[in-house]
């Protein structure tokens, strides 16, 4: 089970966001713009003046993920797609925290619009699709309805996390937090539910 152990300790640490500011960015060069409350709103709270290192860290989420889905992958083929959308996710997030460093003005503010949404968007995706994937190792004909609710609380869960996101973009600080703790409960409770069919995992009934 120590593959999964790493698997799910992966994902807490991508779930769980707990940003601790540290080095500078260049200063932000203004621009003209009929929008100023959203520049500001991008790069005063969604960008920020500082690189941004995750308590919980995204990165090294992203690297136990990318190790645990490479050592399943060897027993089922689907967990390759875990490694790649892993991959192009973690190439992403890097990107858009180092992209303030030698990028600024109007680029800045664009590409730190765009690409909050994208890294949000591929990291819940990341998540969900691993969670997914060892479902799927656990289907049969005798636990295909338990399955069914497990599979329905990873995706209440994933919907937590686009609404938390979506809300935090707007500064709306402490109603994601409501959101967060939505997700987490779910993904903790669909662990829980996962756990209780380890069995079947160590067994890859679901393998293809």
């Amino acid at each position: 089970m120590r593959k999964y152990y790493m698997l799910f300790a992966a994902l807490v640490l991508l779930i769980l966001d707990v940003p601790v500011s540290t080095i500078l960015y260049p200063a932000f060069e203004e621009f003209r713009t009929e929008a100023p409350v959203t520049v500001s709103l991008v790069i005063d709270h969604v960008v920020g003046h500082r690189l941004r290192m995750d308590l919980f860290s995204d990165l090294l989420g992203y690297l136990l993920l990318l190790v645990s889905a490479a050592w399943l992958s060897m027993e089922d083929r689907r967990f390759r797609k875990c490694f790649t959308w892993g991959a192009v996710s973690m190439a992403v997030f890097v990107y858009w925290q180092i992209m303030p460093f030698y990028l600024n003005g109007g680029l800045r503010f664009r590409a730190g619009y765009l690409l909050y949404f994208v890294v949000a968007a591929l990291k819940i995706l990341t998540v969900f699709l691993a969670m997914y994937t060892v479902s799927g190792r656990l289907e049969n004909t005798s636990n295909h309805s338990y399955n069914n609710v497990t599979v329905i609380l990873m995706m209440v869960s994933a919907a937590a996390a686009v609404v938390s996101a979506l809300i935090w973009f707007f500064d709306l600080t402490v109603i994601s937090y409501v959101y967060d703790a939505a997700q987490l409960i779910t993904f903790g409770i669909a662990v829980q539910r996962v756990w209780n069919d380890r069995n079947l995992l160590m067994e890859g009934v679901g393998h293809a």
